[in-house]
């Protein structure tokens, strides 16, 4: 009898220790994705996959952030998102390293996307390579102008403050420094990521400086920088260059009144950054590497119906 009870206690112990097991993997998980723009068009695109693979996994997942850029608010609602013992945070990386740090300290990883941070202890990185951004300007910009064409460039980018704004003005520089015909930066504005302000700006550069390219690092500037163009009956004088895939920027391109613009998926900032945080937090999964590029095309008017095949 003794030994029938025996036998009965170490099935049930075994029986427990699975069942604890199994709680462990397949609690609900916690994720915020603390963005720089919580109703920005191209941002909600990194919503749209965020949230699909939160679904997928089960996980409870948070879009969280400032609707005009404001890092203090970006930082707020990781500071929460620490203090609520969030599993793991996806953020860009405008953010000071030191909440980074903070976050690691609490076993709470940290996902940079679109923008990276160096010497800070981040998880991981999944973001444009502006180097081969820069390529992709001065092909372009040589087969419509040439090799010998002096090229004087005005460049607008969201915020001046931000590292991935210099370090895309200084991939510009590395890149165009091969140009045959030589180049001039000749001005660097902002838009702080408002329509408005990135016209204004425009028509105030356009209407004092002379320029034959202009390159937007911000999303709406260079739907902004062609409205300025037109209003001062200048556009046919320069070539403008975009980034990202917004709905009026595919059309501008499709119209010809925008000559390029460098997209990448942002669904995959939200997705893919998901399921690589869920495979490190469950299945104990590391990354092969940590600095990871995305997939880069410029949509010009000769791939613009295809661009999305070619990103997936």
């Amino acid at each position: 009898m003794k030994k029938i009870i025996y036998i009965l206690l170490i099935a049930l112990f075994i029986t427990g220790c699975g069942e604890k097991t199994k709680i462990k993997t397949e609690k609900s998980l916690y994720f915020v994705f603390a963005t720089p723009l919580k109703e920005h068009e191209i941002w909600l695109k990194a919503k749209d996959g965020f949230d699909k693979a939160c679904r997928e996994k089960k996980i409870h997942g948070d879009w969280l952030g400032p609707t005009a850029i404001d890092t203090a608010k970006m930082e707020e609602v990781i500071e929460t998102a620490i203090a609520q013992k969030a599993d793991a945070i996806i953020t860009q990386g405008v953010i000071s390293k030191e909440i980074i740090n903070k976050a690691k300290e609490k076993g709470i990883p940290i996902l940079l996307v679109d923008s990276d941070i160096k010497d800070c202890e981040r998880f991981a990185y999944l973001g444009k390579n502006f180097n081969e951004q820069a390529e992709l300007f001065l092909s372009d910009i040589e087969k419509k102008l040439g090799k010998d064409v002096f090229l004087e460039i005005g460049i607008q980018v969201a915020e001046k403050d931000f590292d991935i704004a210099s370090e895309q003005i200084k991939e510009i520089e590395n890149v165009f420094a091969k140009h045959e015909g030589g180049y001039v930066i000749k001005t660097v504005s902002e838009s702080k990521s408002d329509s408005v302000r990135a016209k204004k700006e425009w028509l105030n550069i356009l209407s004092s400086t002379s320029i034959n390219v202009a390159i937007n690092f911000a999303g709406e500037s260079a739907i902004s920088c062609n409205e300025a163009a037109k209003d001062l009956k200048i556009r046919d004088t320069m070539l403008i260059y975009g980034v990202d895939d917004m709905p009026e920027t595919i059309k501008l391109i499709k119209d010809k009144q925008i000559d390029g613009s460098v997209a990448t998926s942002f669904y995959n900032y939200g997705y893919e950054a998901v399921n690589w945080l869920y495979d490190y937090l469950v299945n104990e999964k590391e990354l092969e590497q940590q600095v990871n590029s995305v997939k880069l095309v410029l949509v010009t008017k000769e791939n613009v119906d295809n661009y999305q095949e070619e990103l997936k």
